[in-house]
């Protein structure tokens, strides 16, 4: 955790939530869930970024398949995190699921922001790989 707040520059939204996800990935075995999440989030936020900043020299076409694409990978990271948080408390998996999964704005916000944080996680995965 010290090295992925270190690579974003402390710019962490939801610290105790991506440690509780690195902490219950590191116990259960369950790495490769991780990094198939990480590497979700990123490419999530790379399609927000797509939808966000939509302006007249992107072509409509495009711009659907990423909307399409989005939506599609978002609902690939709920049920990643749920598959990862299964073996955490029931209560654990309640935060989660009026945190990030309901169908609400907050929610939606909620889970980009993850996202983003998830997102450096990737890049630390990465950067360990290249070493």
């Amino acid at each position: 955790m010290n090295a992925v707040d270190q690579l974003c520059g402390g710019r962490i939204n939801f610290r105790d939530d991506l440690e509780r996800l690195i902490d219950l990935a590191a116990s259960k075995n369950k790495m490769p869930l991780l990094e198939e999440i990480s590497f979700n989030a990123k490419f999530s936020a790379g399609l927000l970024n797509v939808v966000q900043k939509k302006n007249s020299t992107v072509d409509e076409e495009y711009f659907m398949k990423a909307v399409e694409e989005y939506t599609q990978v978002i609902e690939k990271i709920k049920n990643l995190l749920r598959d990862m948080i299964s073996s955490d408390s029931e209560f654990i998996q309640s935060v989660f699921a009026e945190k990030y999964f309901q169908l609400s704005q907050q929610s939606l916000s909620n889970l980009n922001l993850l996202c983003a944080d998830l997102s450096y996680l990737k890049l630390y995965f990465n950067d360990v790989k290249n070493k």
